[in-house]
C-alpha cells in the first residue's frame, strides 16, 4: 500500500502533532482511550508511529481521511515550504528530499459535505480574544453564523452570559462588513453603550451618529439626508445594552430610521427590555469539541490538567474564560502555587501578576506585602468600581488617581461632549472585572452587603446579583492572600458566619425554613 510505504518519511516530516491528533479524535477516529494513549507518548516521533499505526490498522478509507486532514492544515502540520532541493554531501551529487507537500498534493481529494473545513483551515493559534472567537467556533451551516447575521434582513437580540463573546462577534460583524465585495453605498454605526454614558434620552439622531460616532468631514447635511431616505441601507450596532440606551433604540432608530437594520447585544436579565420585533439569538459559547480543540491548540502536552479538571473544563466554556484559563497555565512556572479552579480564583491571579510586573517586578515572596501598602488605592478603586456597577455604567467619572499599578487595570475613555471638548473617564479592561472589584469594595464595606442583597430582588438592580459569587469565593475558609491583605481576618470571619445564612434567607427563604 503507498500509504504504509511511505510511513517513514511521514513520521519524519510531521509537523504540530496536536493539530492532526485533535482533528482525527474530532472525527471519531480515535476512542477517548487511544486519544488518551496518543498524548501520553513520550515524544513526537514516538506520537507519529502511535498515530500512524492506528490509522493504517482501520483501512484506506482512514488512511484517506487522515492525508486530508495534513493537506487541509499543511500550513501548520508540514512546515514551512522549501524550494531549493537539499544537497547530499556525502554522494556530492544534489538529490530531491522528499517532498511532503507534493506527495500530499497528488491525491485527488474530493470535497467531503461531512468534514467541518473551516474548522480544518485554522490558522496558527492566537491567544487573541476575537481570533480566538474566529478560529475556534466554526460556522455550522445548520445554525446561526456571523456572516448569516450580517445578511438578515431583522432587527436581531443577541444575547448571552458575560464573556460568552458578545463584543467579540460585534467586531466579527463589522469585520466582514468593512472586507465585503459591494458597490452599494451602505452605513454600519457601532456603539458600545457601556462606554458612551453621555448618551441620554432627548439626544437628537444627528448628534448621535456625528458627535458621538464619527462626523463626516464635509457635506454632514447631505451624509444625514441620505441616512435618514435611504434607511434600508443601514445597520446599527448597540452592544451592552441597558435601560437607557434601550430607549435610545427605541426613540432614535426606530422613529427616524424606520428601516434601519438593528443589531443589539445584552445579557439575558436585560432581554426584557425587547418583547418584540427582534429576532432572539442566544450565544451558547464553546462547544465540549472546540473547548479540546482550544485549550489542545494554546497548552500543548499541558492540555490534560484542564481537560481532566471537571471544574476548569465547565469554565471554559465561556471563551473569555477559556482564554484566561489558557494564559494561566502557559505562563505556569514550577513555584507557582496550585492552578484556578474558578473564575474568582483567575481574577486573583491577574491582579497579582498587574502588580508584580507595574512593581517593578517586586518578587512574589515580597508581593503580599506590597498589595498591603497599596491596599487604599487598590480599595479606593474597588469603591469606584461599586459605584460604577450600582449605576450599571462602566464609566468611572469620579475616580482620580496616578498609581501605575492601579492603573494597569483600566482603560481610557475619550468621550466627545462638544464640537471641540472630549471629556477623559477610565474603565475597566472588562465589565466582568469591574464586578470582581465591586465584590472586594463590599467584603471591606460588610453592613452594606444585605442592602445589595435586597437591590437584586429589584428589576432595577437586579445585575448586582453577579457580585455574590466572587463574594462567596473570596469568604472561603481558604481565604485568598489577596484578601488578608486588604481586609483584616477578624473582619472577613464575622462576615462568613452569617453571610450564607442571608444569602439563602433572601433568596431561598423556603430552604432556609426547611433547615
Amino acid at each position: 500500500m503507498l500509504f504504509r510505504r511511505s510511513c517513514k518519511n511521514v513520521t519524519r516530516e510531521l509537523k504540530n502533532l496536536s493539530v492532526i491528533v485533535e482533528n482525527l479524535y474530532q472525527q471519531k477516529f480515535f476512542s477517548d482511550e487511544e486519544f488518551s494513549e496518543i498524548n501520553a507518548e513520550r515524544n513526537d516521533f514516538d506520537k507519529t508511529r502511535k498515530i500512524l499505526d492506528s490509522v493504517t490498522e482501520k483501512g484506506e478509507a482512514a488512511c484517506y481521511k487522515f492525508l486530508k486532514i495534513i493537506d487541509m492544515t499543511r500550513e501548520l502540520t508540514l512546515g514551512r515550504l522549501s524550494l531549493l532541493p537539499e544537497k547530499n554531501s556525502a554522494a556530492s551529487s544534489e538529490t530531491q528530499k522528499f517532498d511532503l507537500y507534493h506527495w500530499i498534493s497528488c491525491f485527488p481529494f474530493k470535497e467531503d459535505t461531512e468534514m467541518d473545513t473551516n474548522y480544518l483551515q485554522e490558522k496558527k493559534p492566537d491567544l487573541s480574544y476575537t481570533s480566538l472567537m474566529r478560529t475556534y467556533i466554526p460556522e455550522d451551516r445548520s445554525e446561526m453564523s456571523p456572516s448569516k447575521l450580517l445578511e438578515l434582513n431583522e432587527d436581531i437580540l443577541l444575547v448571552g452570559e458575560p464573556g460568552i463573546g458578545k463584543t467579540a462577534l460585534c467586531h466579527e460583524l463589522l469585520k466582514l462588513w468593512a472586507e465585503r465585495n459591494s458597490k452599494k453605498l451602505d452605513y454600519m454605526f457601532y456603539f458600545d453603550m457601556r462606554e458612551t454614558s453621555h448618551i441620554t434620552k432627548d439626544m437628537s439622531l444627528e448628534h448621535l451618529l456625528f458627535s458621538v460616532f464619527s462626523e463626516p468631514d464635509e457635506c454632514k447635511e447631505e451624509v444625514l439626508d441620505d441616512i435618514k431616505k435611504y434607511s434600508d441601507n443601514v445597520t446599527i450596532i448597540f452592544d451592552g445594552v441597558t435601560d437607557l440606551s434601550s430607549s435610545v433604540v427605541q426613540r432614535i432608530v426606530k422613529s427616524d430610521l424606520r428601516y434601519a437594520k438593528v443589531i443589539v447585544t445584552c445579557r439575558p436579565d436585560d432581554e426584557i427590555l425587547f418583547p418584540e420585533g427582534f429576532l432572539r439569538v442566544e450565544m451558547k459559547g464553546f462547544s465540549e469539541q472546540s473547548v479540546r480543540t482550544y485549550i489542545a491548540e494554546t497548552l500543548g502536552e499541558e492540555q490534560g490538567n484542564v481537560l481532566r479538571n471537571v471544574e476548569l473544563l465547565t469554565l471554559c466554556h465561556v471563551p473569555m474564560y477559556a482564554l484566561m484559563v489558557a494564559a494561566c497555565f502557559s505562563s505556569q512556572t514550577p513555584e507557582d502555587s496550585p492552578q484556578p479552579n474558578s473564575i474568582t480564583e483567575i481574577y486573583i491571579n491577574i491582579v497579582h501578576f498587574c502588580l508584580q510586573i507595574n512593581s517593578n517586578k517586586t518578587k512574589k515572596k515580597n508581593l503580599n506585602s506590597f498589595i498591603s501598602n497599596k491596599s487604599e488605592e487598590l480599595l479606593s478603586l474597588a469603591e469606584a468600581a461599586f459605584h460604577a456597577t450600582e449605576g450599571k455604567t462602566v464609566n468611572l467619572r469620579d475616580f482620580q488617581c496616578e498609581d501605575s499599578c492601579v492603573l494597569s487595570f483600566l482603560k481610557t475613555l475619550d468621550n466627545k461632549v462638544g464640537p471641540t471638548k472630549t471629556v477623559t473617564t477610565c474603565a475597566f479592561l472588562h465589565y466582568t472585572m469591574q464586578e470582581f472589584f465591586a465584590a472586594l469594595w463590599l467584603l471591606k464595606n460588610p453592613d452594606k452587603i444585605k442592602d445589595v442583597f435586597q437591590q437584586c430582588l429589584t428589576e432595577e438592580k437586579k445585575h448586582m446579583k453577579h457580585l455574590i459569587p466572587f463574594m462567596c469565593r473570596l469568604l472561603t475558609e481558604e481565604s485568598p492572600s489577596l484578601m488578608k491583605c486588604l481586609i483584616p481576618d477578624q473582619q472577613l470571619k464575622k462576615t462568613s458566619e452569617w453571610f450564607l445564612e442571608e444569602m439563602i434567607n433572601t433568596f431561598s427563604p423556603h430552604l432556609y425554613k426547611l433547615s
